[in-house]
């Protein structure tokens, strides 16, 4: 029997950043995984703290961003691989209107060290801008793809591919067994595929699909990433960018749409004047819960069996602050913040 202090269910950004947890505080793992496309896979991965709808700083929204840039800088330097690009965020105004409200907002004592005050108003080429746009500081996105393969390739032994046999699970108060594994806990990291999974089928997880495109625009040349109204236009390599992303929380089906596409297609030609070619179109559904915060905690019945879910659209955000949380709470019995706390669904939960 191979002896782990944890077993991990799921390699997405949740699995990876409670996996590099652990391993900073060296305690051993096993990952199982069934390699398939989840929302981790394909996500843009743009950090920022800020609530660009609003105009207003999202929830410990700056402590997220500064444990997260510190998280994932200890991952480069460990991989030795590029993860971190950093772009400044050009919010375009929709409006005078829209002008005002981000001058307002500019002046928050939470939003100063991001939002410029000034209005910019010089023409890029490439891009409508009729009334000008907004900076948007320290942020930028983190290549989940990188991410994803650096751990994957670092993991020797301590990896399967296959999807999770919950048949095979033996669990008693003392220790759990998956094959020839053995370990004190389990942690369930399995994004929106947490519905199907017997402990916490029952927690509100709701999920929210997203669609996105990549195009080739090869005249334009931006090292910033553009938002307008309800899309990010995030630029990758080689002239390739990353536009999206839908919200639609009644389409369950993994797979992109005819009318999404179309959806995203008339906002990006609203702000790209130059020529383009759709290379890609994706879709998957985001892991979202009813109160739009994460879920993390053991199970009320099995105290070693955990999850760690919930993280939506802002996975890179938040994902290594609330894995120090459950960490601590398995190790040091510090209490998990009761916005994540399980506990707080535990009607759903039993």
């Amino acid at each position: 029997m191979k002896k782990v202090n944890t077993i991990i269910v799921g390699m997405g950004i949740a699995g990876i950043c409670y996996a590099e947890t652990l391993q900073q505080n060296k305690k051993s793992f096993f990952v199982i995984d069934n390699n398939k496309s989840g929302s981790s896979k394909i996500a843009a991965g743009i950090y920022n703290p800020t609530v660009l709808k609003r105009y207003n700083m999202s929830w410990n929204g700056k402590m997220f961003h500064k444990n997260a840039l510190l998280f994932f800088k200890k991952i480069e330097y460990k991989y030795k691989k590029k993860i971190i690009f950093e772009h400044d965020i050009l919010k375009a105004f929709s409006s005078f209107s829209d002008q005002n409200n981000w001058l307002v907002a500019s002046q928050k004592t939470q939003l100063k060290e991001f939002l410029d005050s000034e209005i910019q108003t010089k023409k890029i080429k490439g891009l409508i801008t009729e009334f000008g746009y907004g900076l948007v500081k320290k942020c930028g996105r983190v290549s989940t793809p990188n991410l994803i393969n650096e751990f994957k390739k670092n993991l020797k032994d301590n990896y399967i591919k296959q999807d999770f046999d919950f048949k095979k699970l033996f669990y008693d108060q003392t220790k759990i067994v998956y094959n020839n594994i053995i370990s004190q806990n389990i942690v369930f990291c399995e994004g929106y595929s947490i519905i199907n999974n017997p402990f916490f089928k029952n927690l509100p997880v709701r999920g929210s699909k997203g669609e996105f495109l990549v195009v080739k625009i090869p005249n334009l040349n931006l090292d910033k990433i553009i938002k307008r109204s309800s899309i990010f236009i995030m630029p990758m390599e080689n002239q390739f960018y990353w536009v999206g992303a839908t919200y639609d929380n009644s389409d369950k089906k993994n797979r992109p749409t005819q009318l999404k596409k179309q959806w995203l297609i008339d906002r990006l030609e609203s702000i790209i004047k130059e020529p383009y070619k759709i290379v890609d179109h994706k879709a998957s559904i985001r892991p979202t819960t009813i109160d739009r915060r994460p879920i993390t905690g053991s199970h009320p019945n099995y105290k070693n069996i955990y999850l760690l879910n919930g993280l939506g659209s802002k996975g890179i955000l938040l994902a290594p602050t609330i894995s120090s949380w459950l960490y601590n709470h398995i190790y040091e019995s510090s209490p998990i913040p009761k916005e994540v706390d399980i506990k707080r669904f535990k009607d759903n939960n039993s």
